[in-house]
């Protein structure tokens, strides 16, 4: 089976330049755990995680007001922390070779691109759902 039958196409993304507030909403609006970074030609130059926010965003041992704390997430943008040339895949690779990227780099999802344009996202969800549809 092939990668571009099983992935999201048109994946929700971010610009590099957006806001980790915004960046956030998404993650939460959507239900997401990760968003391709792509410029404004589509291309796509990292990946942010739900664990890059936490991580940029202040501990519970802040003394910073809620307001100060959303206001630093609406300085700090997405290019601060994403990952850059995160492993990426085409669309006509196996899900075979997918799963083994995955596992050995220990990542959730592989972008999907073809010439450095992203056509899609495969996660580590969209595996486990192919295996529970087959009966795996």
């Amino acid at each position: 089976m092939k990668i571009g039958e099983i992935m999201t196409s048109n994946p929700v993304s971010v610009h590099p330049t957006d806001s980790l507030l915004t960046a956030t909403k998404l993650l939460k609006e959507k239900g997401f755990k990760h968003l391709p970074v792509v410029n404004g030609a589509g291309t796509l130059v990292g990946v942010v995680t739900d664990r890059d926010l936490k991580r940029a965003s202040a501990s519970d041992a802040t003394t910073l007001e809620v307001h100060e704390l959303l206001y630093l997430l609406d300085k700090i943008t997405v290019e601060q922390v994403m990952t850059r040339d995160p492993a990426t895949i085409g669309a006509e690779e196996s899900v075979q070779t997918a799963s083994k990227l995955l596992v050995d780099r220990k990542i959730g999802c592989l972008p999907v691109v073809r010439d450095n344009v992203l056509e899609g996202i495969l996660t580590k969800g969209d595996l486990v759902e192919l295996l529970a549809r087959k009966g795996l």
